[in-house]
């Protein structure tokens, strides 16, 4: 089709204005000069050797496999952008070197003309995370209902609109449907990608228009989509030809855009799996920006590393012991948590621990807190008994009910029933006071590494309570080489309390009440025990009625030597 120009001074004005600085004039959309109105005086028609000059000014010595256009329209963006926004396209340019050659590949492959990546520029500038008022996010901008019908994943883990790789092809695969809709009209095409093909198809058929000019011109078209066009075709020449407007090519090696893929199939953070090879977490990081928390999500999923890493990564997850294990789990602190002693019942460190949970305070550790552990540990920890903090409130209404039975039982015998009351006074009696009167007999113990309060109860045989109040505690904190004085245990009134209670209720079985006499034999526990994967030292001192202390005495090992599936270690007795 020939177009209608301006007269040739005023198409040489216009092209003249393409040098740095120049105005881009007082009309956001340029007269257009392809269709005109009847009643416009649009100056003389050019002869088809002046509109070829005037395109040959225009594009230069470049040739394009992208179908341009050369009039005043595309001329004003030039102008535009070259003398007011030189900057802003500059730092397009240098974008576009790291992602050009990948995305011209992908392209290529589905049969797009290759200059057709400059939409990229003039979509977000190529920012793979650009996100619009209007919500349209990623390189090539999409509408999350557009985004998800051409199959992109968009929840509250992973939004693929910003995978470079994804989105790319995404693209692609969107502008050739559009190119075949549009009856092989790149400009028709390119102007449905900004304001969506119903609207170009409701454009066309209201003007009656045959190309996007006409529609320009006759439709009811938004600025922002009469200006994408020409802005499609402003950039594809200055980057084509950066030179002729200012702009310097990149000198030496330019750094490309380029990746591997491993597959995962549970949800692992970014930076553990960088580890794993021994690669950078940012390297990884940077060609997955489309995970929202840095962490693959669950399930099977495909992630990005660099150019030649991916045989390596990938055998190392399938060789690590987080996928062996079952991945991560969340664990909710309960009351009387402290982070050392989670550290110690799962088998971690307690700097493992942090770096898993960046964002916990551990040293406060409020009721409730989620965090993130193995799947193995977070079973382990949920599995062990919670631990009593006020044991004797707890504990009197039962002890009370014992001495009840006790004083009706015998009646008989005022001694019997003396000792039961006095027993049951003495189970009343809070921690505090107990261990007060107990405490010119205490003991002394001095705080190894690695010990917790809980592991002193356990081996001595005295709540965690007494052991506080003894020492004037607060909370759970021990530290090393610390001087503690351990209440002995009560050996004679609660013991006669439990034997006034147990005589009572099975007076009437004789055999029964001499079975209750019997001291309780005890297994001997074997003299070694090797680990099993996913055991930890809290299951093995429970299994054989032991402590972890002891155990990590037995084998001269710390907090920070955790044990290993095949390791053998010595039980004491």
């Amino acid at each position: 089709m020939t177009h209608r120009l301006l007269a040739p001074a005023a198409v040489l004005l216009v092209l003249g204005a393409c040098a740095p600085g120049a105005s881009r004039g007082p009309a956001a959309s340029p007269t257009p000069v392809s269709v005109a109105p009847d009643n416009v005086d649009s100056g003389p028609v050019l002869e088809e050797k002046e509109l070829k000059a005037t395109s040959a000014s225009l594009l230069g010595n470049v040739r394009y496999d992208l179908p341009m256009e050369a009039n005043t329209w595309v001329a004003a963006e030039l102008d535009y952008l070259v003398g007011q926004r030189k900057a802003v396209v500059g730092r397009w340019l240098e974008r576009a070197e790291y992602y050009q050659d990948f995305v011209k590949a992908v392209f290529a492959r589905h049969g797009l003309p290759t200059d057709l990546h400059h939409l990229a520029m003039v979509e977000s500038g190529y920012i793979p995370t650009a996100r619009s008022r209007a919500g349209a996010v990623g390189m090539w901008q999409f509408m999350p209902a557009t985004g998800r019908q051409m199959g992109l994943r968009i929840d509250s883990l992973v939004d693929e609109r910003m995978d470079p790789v994804r989105s790319t092809d995404a693209a692609a695969r969107h502008l050739r449907d559009l190119h075949r809709t549009f009856g092989r009209d790149w400009s028709l095409a390119a102007a449905a990608y900004n304001a969506g093909p119903g609207r170009i198809s409701r454009g066309m058929q209201g003007a009656g228009a045959r190309d996007f000019w006409e529609l320009a011109v006759w439709g009811t078209l938004a600025e922002e989509t009469k200006q994408y066009v020409p802005r499609l075709y402003a950039v594809t020449i200055i980057a084509r030809d950066r030179e002729r407007f200012g702009y310097q090519k990149p000198s030496g090696l330019v750094r490309t855009f380029a990746y591997d893929s491993v597959r995962t199939d549970l949800s692992i953070p970014l930076a553990e799996l960088a580890a794993m090879a021994n690669l950078p977490a940012h390297s990884v990081a940077e060609l997955n920006p489309h995970l929202h928390r840095g962490t693959t999500p669950p399930g099977e999923y495909w992630v990005w590393v660099p150019r030649g890493n991916g045989p390596a990564v990938q055998q190392a997850y399938l060789d690590s012991e987080l996928r062996r294990e079952g991945g991560y789990g969340t664990y909710a602190v309960r009351r009387g948590d402290a982070a050392e002693r989670l550290a110690l019942y799962a088998g971690m460190t307690l700097s493992r621990i942090r770096e898993l949970n960046p964002g916990a305070d551990l040293e406060k550790l409020p009721v409730g807190t989620r965090l993130r552990l193995p799947k193995s540990a977070v079973a382990t920890l949920a599995a062990r008994p919670v631990e009593r903090v006020a044991a004797s409130t707890s504990e009197a209404k039962p002890r009370e009910r014992s001495e009840e039975r006790g004083k009706g039982d015998s009646g008989s015998d005022p001694k019997r029933s003396e000792r039961s009351a006095s027993a049951s006074r003495e189970s009343t009696k809070k921690p505090a006071e107990a261990a007060a009167e107990r405490g010119s007999d205490a003991r002394e113990h001095v705080v190894k590494d690695g010990e917790t309060l809980w592991a002193l109860s356990r081996e001595y045989g005295v709540a965690v309570d007494e052991i506080r109040a003894a020492n004037r505690l607060e909370g759970d904190v021990i530290v090393p080489g610390r001087k503690l004085r351990i209440p002995r245990k009560a050996e004679a009134p609660a013991p006669a309390a439990r034997a006034a209670s147990a005589e009572s209720s099975t007076r009437k079985d004789g055999d029964a009440r001499k079975t209750e006499r019997e001291p309780a034999k005890k297994a001997a526990s074997p003299r070694e025990h090797v680990v099993k994967n996913g055991e930890t030292l809290w299951a093995i001192a429970r299994m054989y009625d032991s402590t972890v202390v002891a155990i990590q005495r037995a084998n001269k090992i710390d907090d920070k030597s955790p044990i290993r599936p095949g390791q053998k270690l010595r039980i004491p007795s």
